[in-house]
């Protein structure tokens, strides 16, 4: 007697072991290369979080103790937000990418500090983390802090280079940001089980909480990050010897530099990353 194979259910064994292989394609650990001193890159797989356009995830992973990170604004010497390009050719970083979110006016959301003069001097109330460097008193170089943990003093500032931003996931494990239906590209800084810094910058769009439970799964050990940016602000370069990246939100790669700076938004403030 013929025994009838169950269709349903092996369709729907099919199903999970296909979301299961995505998932781990989506998640598979990336190969670090070296790019500078203290300074490595990767690129993580973001399927089956991404809703839109391409699914790499660039990683720069940062040495605090070999890499020096710094907070820019543009009103230390320009009259005007510069492009990513024109940021790198003025500081000679080897990596730039936005600091966070600000107002129509191109002022600052939250505290911003740059080589220890205040631009932003007050704390934003509801915005919970912050990217600090140079600590005044010496300690702990660049790291993220959660403010919900820790204080900001916005009269005497610990940290030379401060840029507070909102938390995406904190180290309970906690993801910060609520579901939402609206998508962006995204730029993120967290910190790892060994207290290296990683910028992460997504080339296609992610809500936020889908890019939180993506980070805070990955391979990548983070303990807990910070939100910068999202949208056509969210852009990063990397210039160091014959290493070059670029990623600007909705850049279609091929295009020559010169297209590409008629299109992108220019960014008040910026995080740069230089090997010491």
């Amino acid at each position: 007697m013929m025994k009838r194979i169950p269709i349903g259910r092996l369709a729907a064994l099919l199903a999970v072991v296909v979301g299961a292989l995505v998932l781990a394609r989506g998640t598979g650990a990336p190969r670090f290369r070296g790019i500078a001193r203290g300074i490595e890159f990767a690129i993580l797989r973001g399927e089956p979080f991404c809703r839109q356009g391409s699914s790499d995830i660039a990683v720069v992973r940062v040495d605090p103790a070999l890499a020096r990170v710094r907070v820019r604004h543009f009103a230390s010497d320009s009259k005007q937000p510069l492009d990513i390009f024109e940021w790198q050719r003025r500081t000679g970083a080897a990596l730039v990418f936005n600091a966070g979110q600000y107002y129509p006016d191109f002022s600052y959301m939250g505290m911003l500090v740059s080589g220890g003069k205040r631009i932003s001097p007050q704390p934003h109330p509801t915005f919970k983390g912050a990217l600090v460097a140079d600590p005044v008193h010496g300690g702990r170089a660049a790291q993220v802090l959660d403010l919900d943990e820790h204080s900001l003093d916005a009269v005497r500032p610990a940290w030379r280079e401060i840029a507070q931003s909102f938390m995406l996931f904190d180290e309970h494990g906690t993801v910060r940001v609520k579901k939402s239906s609206q998508i962006a590209p995204r730029t993120v800084v967290g910190e790892d089980v060994d207290h290296r810094l990683l910028v992460i910058a997504s080339e296609g769009s992610y809500t936020l909480n889908d890019f939180a439970i993506l980070l805070k799964s990955s391979p990548l050990r983070l303990t807990h990050a910070m939100s910068m940016d999202g949208g056509d602000e969210a852009q990063l370069l990397i210039r160091h010897g014959t290493f070059h990246y670029a990623n600007f939100g909705h850049w279609t790669p091929g295009r020559a530099e010169d297209q590409l700076r008629v299109t992108l938004t220019p960014l008040p403030a910026v995080v740069t990353v230089s090997p010491e």
